[in-house]
């Protein structure tokens, strides 16, 4: 459940912002007519009063609207879900005022403790489209801190594909999915995991090579010495390698960012073990600390094309917290592309 929080009357960044989501409020619906009409912001096939029916939530100073966040539902079919399309519109004269980042986070709290409140609507989260010229350096960072939006894409005019799951939305019918198991948990007796990426492991190196020769599990293109270059971490039960995860670093074109992309293989013998789960993690972790140590390699965060069965549970929850690896869309075959952005991470 969210905790319903009361809006702080001083508002964020010196704005006092007034949620106004599915309120019909008739006072902040006149204000915001008038702020579109005097800046002539609307298009001239969009009715003022219809667009007032979508306000969000509106900011003000000193007693006039400075700006406002405004939403409508529909399905993103890249997604394959109902999102809460958000615009923004600021005065002039404000621009540079923060007002909408005075606005992203009641927005997203309006629109989600709504969507919670009305689960027939089968709202998922909130999506933005935004122009990367119009937003500086801010449009540098993979995550926006104060509404959480994190890129997904691009669209075909070069604007940014923005969005943040609701928490308790999954994809189906029924009853949610099982809780992604705890991350804390610890191994079963005799499981060992080592990590390997970019350590020189030559003893994880060769023992992954055989691993995959054993299974038969690598592409025949792919030549085991150089996957095995690759490794991140391995796991090990009494001394013999059971399961490994890999990566390659490299341009993802759907968000033209340099990302870490993990693939993952667990011996079948060991997959009701959740021995991958417990790779999983480890080998985010991993990953995100050898990139803020190295810097200059430009990599902004992990990508993975989801396909390992001790997962396929917990697909139906775009949003996984514990992990910060969300869902961005779809391969052209329906495989969950997921995206795991690094803190302090910025785009090229």
């Amino acid at each position: 459940m969210i905790a319903s929080k009361a809006f702080d009357p001083a508002g964020p960044y010196g704005f006092d912002v007034r949620p106004a989501w599915r309120r019909d409020d008739p006072e902040i619906a006149a204000d915001a007519i008038g702020f579109w009409s005097r800046l002539g912001l609307l298009p001239k096939d969009v009715a003022p009063g219809q667009r007032a029916q979508e306000l969000v939530a509106a900011a003000y100073k000193d007693g006039r609207l400075v700006a406002v966040s405004t939403a409508h539902i529909e399905t993103i079919d890249f997604l394959g879900a109902r999102m809460a399309v958000i615009r923004g519109a600021t005065d002039p004269d404000y621009r540079r005022s923060h007002a909408q980042l005075a606005l992203a986070a009641p927005s997203r709290r309006a629109l989600e403790e709504w969507a919670l409140a009305n689960p027939d609507e089968r709202c998922a989260g909130g999506i933005v489209f935004v122009d990367p010229a119009e937003w500086g350096d801010f449009a540098r960072l993979p995550v926006w801190p104060e509404s959480e939006l994190q890129l997904a894409g691009y669209d075909q005019r070069g604007s940014q594909i923005r969005l943040r799951w609701f928490d308790h939305f999954h994809y189906g019918e029924g009853p949610p999915p099982p809780p992604f198991p705890p991350l804390t948990a610890g191994l079963p007796p005799g499981i060992e995991i080592r990590t390997a990426w970019r350590a020189d492991r030559a003893d994880i190196e060769k023992d992954a090579v055989a691993f995959w020769q054993r299974l038969g599990n690598l592409p025949p293109d792919t030549a085991p010495e150089e996957r095995a270059r690759e490794v991140v971490v391995a796991a090990y039960h009494d001394g013999r390698m059971i399961g490994v995860t890999t990566a390659e670093v490299g341009i993802l074109p759907r968000v033209r960012a340099r990302l870490a992309m993990l693939r993952g293989s667990v011996d079948p013998d060991y997959r009701r073990t959740h021995i991958g789960l417990a790779m999983f993690p480890r080998s985010l972790d991993a990953l995100e600390a050898w990139a803020a140590a190295n810097p200059a390699k430009r990599v902004a965060g992990v990508g993975g094309i989801i396909e390992a069965p001790e997962l396929a549970a917990f697909q139906r929850v775009p949003h996984w917290p514990e992990t910060r690896f969300h869902l961005i869309g779809f391969t052209p075959d329906g495989r969950q592309i997921r995206v795991r952005w690094f803190r302090n991470a910025s785009l090229d």
